[in-house]
């Protein structure tokens, strides 16, 4: 659990495991290491998991605008330090762009690839309400727990506010990165259309999807697959955005097995 001086930031990043089939997660908008806690214990047995906070969250120090390219070769440094040729590469929400944009690019470095809660461009509805929420947020117009609450909104099923209503629990609010950092993030997914790079993968590739996502629905992942020669897809009932790891990270394993090499 370190800092990287890479491409003229300083990554923060984590390296759990020190043995076993070598597989990065990369995470979405605001999103830190700690998005992975859940996950991490279902792969400790078998890989060694590298992940970062993203330039515009967490730990991570940076200036200015970025793309998401640039995001992509910071995990390739961070890799190149470790002496890491090689990884099963999964990304989430923007982490899959960072992901897919590593594949089309590194082609020999990416074992495989999995996309979750993916789509070919940003959606016009999440774009309307997240671009508003950043700037209210950035100008303190509207207040971090409101942005917080909104995003939840965003990011979970009926039946997860079913649950928590149930069990008498108030839904926990996700770490916000700052305003800036919202912003930036958001501008860099708004510049990214990976049609291109879909059609153009030669890496084994796992789409996967919850049924009840609202922030980018069900459809979009499809049609994404559909670009992607030979894509598998697994989807998941009653998942929204934001998917239990536990539903997910076996099966992804079980696909990084496969594809071992």
């Amino acid at each position: 659990m370190t800092y990287a001086s890479v491409n003229g930031a300083k990554i923060w990043y984590e390296l759990h495991g020190k043995s076993g089939i070598p597989v990065v997660l990369l995470t979405g908008l605001g999103g830190t290491t700690g998005f992975w806690d859940r996950a991490l214990p279902l792969l400790a047995d078998r890989c060694q998991v590298l992940i970062l906070d993203n330039r515009g969250a967490g730990r991570t120090e940076y200036r200015g605008d970025f793309t998401i390219a640039d995001l992509t070769d910071d995990t390739a440094a961070i890799m190149d330090l470790l002496g890491l040729f090689s990884a099963h590469i999964l990304g989430w929400s923007m982490g899959s762009h960072i992901a897919l944009d590593f594949a089309a690019r590194y082609p020999l470095r990416t074992r495989s690839l999995t996309l979750v809660s993916s789509y070919r461009h940003r959606p016009a509805r999440a774009a309307y309400v997240l671009n508003w929420l950043a700037e209210a947020y950035s100008k303190g117009t509207v207040p971090p727990e409101a942005v917080g609450r909104t995003l939840n909104v965003l990011l979970h099923p009926e039946g997860y506010f079913r649950g928590m209503e149930v069990m008498s629990r108030t839904p926990r609010l996700p770490v916000l990165p700052t305003a800036e950092g919202m912003g930036r993030q958001l501008r860099a997914i708004d510049g990214m259309d990976v049609t291109g790079e879909a059609r153009s993968l030669k890496v084994p590739v796992l789409s996967v999807h919850g049924t009840e996502d609202i922030m980018v629905e069900p459809k979009e992942g499809d049609a994404l697959a559909a670009l992607i020669p030979d894509c598998e897809k697994l989807r998941i009932p009653g998942e929204g955005h934001v998917i239990r790891p536990e539903n997910y990270m076996p099966a992804f394993q079980q696909f990084a097995l496969r594809h071992q090499r």
